[in-house]
């Protein structure tokens, strides 16, 4: 009998001290977080030009890339460029022409300069992301400049300027 009793009082007292617990329903008001500043740049402001290429697809010669200054602020509205596309044979498979050696190539290139009367060759467009652009080539085709099955290496040279500087110009192979 004392074991039921002691046993009542045991679970009893344990309940009483869950009960008297405050409210734990209450909700914390939400944490605002303050939109990031905006630390883009103009262009034509950047003392340098910092060009960091995203992606590459050799098949439509669509390009993503972003613009920093040299202190990593975003650049926003370029417009002037200089972008070439080149086409490589593999260069695994040995040729027959006594000049292979040259490492022969094609070539296609898109120029925008807004300071001349000559209309922007390619699409660059500025995303909603400040200092990042994607590039369209329109009628991109260095497939044709070559043999059937020629090609198998494709890269990227991309230019980008402003007012005071340019970026350094890299030749960057396209994404498998």
């Amino acid at each position: 009998m004392k074991v039921k009793l002691l046993s009542a009082l045991l679970v009893s007292s344990i309940l009483l001290v869950g009960c008297g617990s405050d409210n734990d329903d209450v909700t914390e008001p939400p944490v605002v977080v303050p939109p990031p500043a905006d630390d883009a740049i103009d262009i034509d402001e950047a003392s340098a030009i910092v060009m960091k290429l995203a992606s590459f697809d050799a098949a439509t010669g669509a390009l993503t890339f972003s613009l920093q200054d040299a202190d990593e602020k975003s650049i926003s509205k370029a417009t002037d460029y200089d972008i070439y596309y080149f086409g490589y044979p593999d260069p695994s498979s040995p040729s027959t022409n006594a000049k292979a050696w040259k490492r022969w190539h094609v070539t296609q290139s898109y120029k925008c300069d807004s300071s001349a009367d000559e209309e922007c060759v390619g699409v660059l467009t500025e995303t909603a992301i400040k200092g990042q652009y994607t590039f369209e080539a329109t009628d991109l085709d260095l497939d044709s400049q070559a043999a059937a099955g020629a090609l198998a290496l494709y890269k990227v040279a991309i230019q980008i300027h402003g007012a005071l500087a340019s970026n350094e110009i890299e030749l960057i192979e396209a994404e498998e």
